[in-house]
């Protein structure tokens, strides 16, 4: 915290950059993280197997063609049909698991840094109420802990899943032909470099984006409790104009965030095309050289489609993750509030009868 005077001003947020590193803030979460260890083993375990139900099918479809349809041999089907049903309902099941699990957490991580925060404000200076804004320090607990629950429910089951799937399908890919694979994987480094700039710059807007949020939070408490007062000396328009002031400060800092956010998928889904194109192309004179079969190609086209998916997901998940960063400091920053007038010790304190 950068000091005690007018911490939860908008003087102060402004000017305040983030400074504690990622690694520090995850790991002070999963100390809220940790009296769920349980519940987290099972939604990695049903993640682990949503991801390998999820690459099976594209592997069966490989079956089906070559092993079934090309072969004329269809009563196979039989065994085939009522195999892949199965696999697609334990693909739904274990994503059910995953997503109740990890709502559990969400749910009670945030609850527990909510009571964390009540818990500092019944100590905390008067001086921070004094000279700071309300409705900022509202703002905490209550837009940046939702921020953070949003993550935690769906952002990080999607980075645990994503990752897992495409990890998967690189394994798959390379087991079925190694050449195509690499030709299929050329544009991933692109893709990587390209998303890693963006995300640099993410950070900072994000954060903007938190601050001007609890100013507009902080304006519309301040203007509420003092109504009687803003009527009283006919202070209607001029509170007005400070209000559109602050929320079009709000409009712009969210509309810098789309702007980046906006800017991801487009890129990885034009990527995705190059490489389909790259995939049909040299798939197509492997086939007529036999190298693979019908069946590989189009479960090579469907495996693409497989790491690409998750790819823009884990893009997309990179705004929740960067939000939620800048959430989590920002509660943090509320709980390491100094508190400048301390209780005296029980053995000098002076107790009133």
């Amino acid at each position: 915290m950068a000091g005690p005077w007018r911490t939860f001003s908008s003087t102060q947020e402004e000017e305040k950059k983030r400074t504690v590193p990622d690694r520090i803030l995850i790991k002070r979460l999963y100390h809220y993280i940790k009296p769920f260890r349980r519940n987290l083993a099972i939604a990695i375990l049903a993640i682990v197997c949503t991801s390998i139900t999820g690459l099976a099918s594209p592997y069966m479809h490989k079956i089906a063609i070559d092993q079934i349809i090309q072969t004329g041999n269809l009563s196979n089907f039989l065994w085939w049909i009522p195999l892949f049903i199965l696999v697609v309902l334990c693909n739904f099941f274990f994503q059910y698991v995953q997503i109740f699990q990890m709502r559990i957490i969400g749910e009670n991580v945030v609850a527990a840094i909510r009571d964390d925060i009540m818990e500092k404000l019944q100590f905390i200076s008067l001086r921070y109420f004094s000279e700071g804004e309300i409705g900022r320090i509202i703002s905490r607990p209550i837009n940046d802990a939702n921020n953070l629950r949003i993550f935690l429910r769906m952002g990080f089951t999607s980075i645990l899943l994503d990752t897992s799937s495409i990890l998967g399908t690189f394994i798959i890919m390379f087991m079925l032909d190694f050449e195509l694979t690499v030709i299929a994987l050329a544009f991933i480094p692109i893709a990587i470099i390209i998303v890693w700039q963006l995300g640099r710059y993410s950070r900072r807007v994000y954060r903007k984006t938190l601050s001007t949020l609890a100013g507009l939070t902080g304006r519309m408490q301040e203007d509420l409790s003092g109504i009687k007062i803003i009527q009283a000396f006919v202070q209607e328009e001029r509170t007005m104009r400070r209000f559109e002031e602050t929320q079009e400060e709000n409009v712009k800092a969210t509309k810098n965030a789309l702007k980046v956010s906006s800017a991801y998928q487009p890129v990885v889904i034009m990527l995705r095309i190059l490489g389909t194109l790259a995939i049909l192309w040299f798939g197509t004179l492997f086939i007529e050289s036999g190298a693979i079969t019908i069946g590989t190609l189009v479960a090579f086209i469907e495996y693409q489609f497989s790491y690409f998916m998750p790819l823009v997901d884990l893009i997309n998940v990179a705004d929740q993750y960067n939000s939620a960063m800048a959430a989590v400091e920002r509660l943090f920053d509320l709980i390491d509030a100094k508190v400048e007038v301390t209780e005296p010790p029980p053995e000098i304190a002076v107790e009133l009868k």
